[in-house]
């Protein structure tokens, strides 16, 4: 796999980190996100843990804010397994995800 690809709406990529370090959370009137799993950084609410090279949907993006050379973008992703679609930021898109090179392997797991 390279680290920096192209992803375009609908491909699939995978979750490449360890399993369990990283989870869906369903908050209450709030939505679905991705959160690492760190002591610093909690969300409440129901915590649905991700395996390695699970598969996701890429849905979209959408760019929330722009100053100078940063910004903060809004991804989605709708896991495969579940249905559910979570947001992330775009620093945890390339810390815990990658796009494979063959994804029907990975899919036909799930």
């Amino acid at each position: 796999m390279n680290k920096y690809v192209e992803i375009r709406k609908g491909d699939i990529i995978i979750f490449n980190s360890v399993s369990g370090s990283g989870s869906f959370v369903s908050i209450k009137n709030k939505g679905n996100y991705f959160m690492p799993a760190k002591k610093e950084i909690r969300l409440d609410g129901q915590k649905l843990p991700v395996k390695r090279n699970e598969p996701f949907i890429y849905v979209g993006s959408e760019l929330l804010e722009a100053k100078g050379a940063t910004r903060m973008v809004k991804i989605i992703l709708t896991r495969i397994k579940t249905n559910q679609e979570c947001a992330l930021n775009e620093y945890q898109l390339h810390r815990y995800f990658a796009k494979p090179e063959n994804y029907t392997s990975y899919v036909e797991n799930y």
